[in-house]
């Protein structure tokens, strides 16, 4: 709990000072940039998490590697992590701050699942579906999962819909076992 209250912090005055700068986007394109750094650069990430790595050593990371090409604002935001040793919550307060974002910019975050990579035209349609009912900028996150056989699951916040085959056949099943049949 107390990570997430840390993050929530530290999201907070960096969507407000970014806010003011009028750098909402620019500040978490840096952000993802960063972690992508991150993750694909092993010897950069243990850097960045090792302890024993002063922080003299990390900031001089953050100033020529990761986020060179960054706002100041984002240089200097790593910099305060790195001297409050709060490097390790790096990526927790980038997904606040893209809820505040979102939320500031009406904006929604939409999670589908599906067996096969959707179409741009399924997307496209449930983009306009789900706009057009929330009243807001939809913006997918897709994951592949082969074993819901066909189909989408669409997660909105807290609600689920679930049109894969494999519930269907569940259901299938359900109602086949209720009426007395036998079960294969």
């Amino acid at each position: 709990m107390l990570g997430a209250s840390l993050a929530r912090r530290y999201a907070r005055a960096l969507f407000d000072l970014a806010r003011e700068a009028g750098q909402v986007e620019e500040v978490g394109e840096a952000l993802d940039r960063v972690l992508q750094t991150l993750a694909e650069r092993r010897d950069l990430r243990a850097l960045w998490e090792h302890q024993e790595v002063s922080a003299r050593v990390k900031r001089s990371l953050v100033e020529e590697v990761l986020a060179a090409e960054a706002p100041a604002l984002v240089r200097n935001f790593l910099s305060v992590l790195v001297t409050r040793r709060r490097e390790r919550w790096l990526e927790a307060i980038r997904g606040e701050y893209e809820r505040l974002a979102d939320e500031a910019l009406g904006r929604v975050e939409v999670e589908v699942r599906s067996a096969v990579p959707p179409t741009a035209d399924v997307l496209g349609a449930l983009e306009d579906r789900l706009g057009r009912r929330l009243g807001k900028q939809v913006r997918f996150r897709v994951r592949v999962e082969p074993e819901l056989m066909g189909g989408l699951v669409v997660r909105v916040g807290d609600v689920l819909y679930d049109g894969s085959v494999r519930t269907r056949l569940a259901r299938m099943r359900e109602r086949l076992a209720r009426a007395g049949a036998p079960p294969s």
